[in-house]
């Protein structure tokens, strides 16, 4: 499975169950090392970086550093490598409120 396809499947997932998402699309301008998707869920900033299964290991320093940060500031910020590892990140966060 291609990564855009993934990215794709897992936006559905969470529109499906609220909050407000949106896929981050890389160009010159733009401020490196962001997440693949940046949402709101319940009140909570989440960043998710998305990897196809094979290459979770294939996050960059810069990227892990900004998931770090979203972290430090209060948010969540994850790797994940399927719908499932997404939507436990927010069924966590809707056990916490």
């Amino acid at each position: 499975m291609r990564e855009s396809s993934l990215v794709r499947r897992i936006l559905k997932a969470l529109k499906g169950r609220g909050g407000y998402w949106f896929k981050v699309h890389g160009h010159p301008g733009q401020t490196r090392g962001l997440p693949d998707i940046i949402g709101v869920y319940r009140g909570r900033f989440v960043g998710l970086e998305v990897k196809v299964p094979h290459r979770k290991d294939r996050v960059t320093e810069l990227q892990a550093y900004t998931l770090e940060q979203i972290r430090q500031a209060g948010g969540v910020g994850e790797v994940v490598t399927s719908v499932q590892d997404a939507l436990d990140i927010i069924s966590q966060i809707s056990g916490a409120i």
